[in-house]
């Protein structure tokens, strides 16, 4: 069975990548708070501000410049949400010892929200692909991909620059490629896809 994986820039989630590094720099933030609540009470404990503030600042750090520095942003990404986590749920449990029930319930729920992302932000980071076989072409989606059947595909276009898609609802879907295609790929996949497709309305 022939399939076809085109890669492409998928703007849902070049904008969730943006705002995982936001939740990097909020989860620091929330760290070094912690620290400094605890450095101005009478009898700080010291372990737990380095810990804090040692956390904060590689979190920080890796929201500046980790893309820079690391390739595989999918890995580097969850190691961080995981270490977020971890050093938040350890402040739940001081404060819980300290009898703060509020700022132990804040820390619980930070330290669960970057867990909850470390699950879903894997997804983002990833290369996303337009898939093209027999069923129909399979395009990118928050929770998983969207099937459009050659049934309800009206024209379809795979060009160097971008892919292009025309569904018989009138709907037009347009995808950035993100990688260079040969003459001969383009013809071979826009030749299938028209076979396909015209194929589906003359059975």
């Amino acid at each position: 069975m022939n399939t076809y994986r085109i890669p492409i820039f998928f703007e849902p989630f070049e904008k969730q990548k943006k705002a995982a590094r936001l939740l990097h720099l909020l989860a620091g933030f929330l760290m070094i708070a912690n620290a400094w609540g605890e450095f101005k009470t009478p009898t700080p404990g010291l372990f737990f501000v380095v810990i804090q503030i040692a956390a904060a600042l590689l979190i920080i750090l890796y929201a500046f410049v980790g893309k820079k520095w690391i390739a595989d942003q999918s890995r580097s990404n969850g190691i961080f949400r995981l270490i977020g986590a971890a050093v938040l749920f350890y402040a739940a449990w001081h404060f819980l010892q300290l009898n703060e029930g509020m700022r132990a319930v804040l820390q619980f729920f930070a330290g669960g929200g970057l867990l909850f992302l470390f699950f879903t932000e894997r997804k983002i980071f990833s290369t996303c692909h337009v898939i093209i076989d027999e069923k129909g072409v399979h395009t990118p989606d928050n929770l998983k991909q969207r099937l459009i059947e050659w049934k309800n595909i009206d024209n379809m276009i795979v060009k160097n620059d971008f892919v292009s898609i025309n569904t018989v609802q009138n709907q037009f879907i347009q995808y950035e490629t993100g990688a260079v295609l040969s003459e001969l790929q383009m013809d071979e996949m826009n030749a299938f896809c028209r076979e396909r497709f015209t194929k589906s309305k003359n059975p």
